[in-house]
């Protein structure tokens, strides 16, 4: 029998490029799966789809929000330790400007580079009509506070948006 020329004994390794490609890729898209999963920058708002789904519902709980006459708003400057915690106070107050005293006061705090960091905290009244708390994480940035006061039957919601900036200590 006569040998081909054209092929050689010793296996040149042309039958791995294959392999080696489909090997990368494999790896390449794992990577870029793990970095989209565990990406702190991206979230998703919980229940997104019960929200619009029931979007009348929700405009009417904002109207009745409304109708109490209730405000927020932060009282006194920010305080923020080197620990990275920033103390919060917010008064609330009424129609005519007085104090709402005995309200439970439930903060939903986030920021909006890091939107799945959500912190839930409860502030306890220090004064009259002023809750207060601290946020544990508090990265530099602009803050988004969803703020959820119950006075009785009263009910009463609002967005609030805090930006921390280095060297809050005002």
């Amino acid at each position: 029998m006569s040998e081909n020329p054209n092929v050689s004994g010793s296996g040149s390794g042309w039958a791995w490029v294959p392999v080696g490609l489909l090997g990368s890729m494999l790896v390449g898209l794992g990577t870029l799966a793990y970095i989209a999963v565990d990406d702190p920058h991206f979230s998703l708002e919980p229940n997104y789809y019960d929200k619009a789904v029931h979007w009348d519902r929700a405009r009417a709980q904002a109207q009745d929000s409304v109708a109490t006459g209730f405000r927020a708003a932060f009282a006194g400057p920010l305080e923020a330790s080197l620990d990275g915690r920033v103390e919060l106070r917010l008064a609330v107050m009424d129609r005519q400007d007085r104090p709402v005293l005995g309200a439970t006061v439930a903060l939903e705090a986030f920021p909006n580079a890091y939107a799945t960091r959500v912190e839930r905290i409860t502030l306890k009244e220090t004064a009259p009509g002023v809750y207060a708390g601290a946020l544990s994480r508090a990265t530099l940035g602009l803050w988004e506070l969803r703020l959820d006061v119950t006075q009785g039957s009263l009910r009463f919601h609002d967005v609030l948006r805090l930006d921390i900036v280095k060297g809050d200590k005002a």
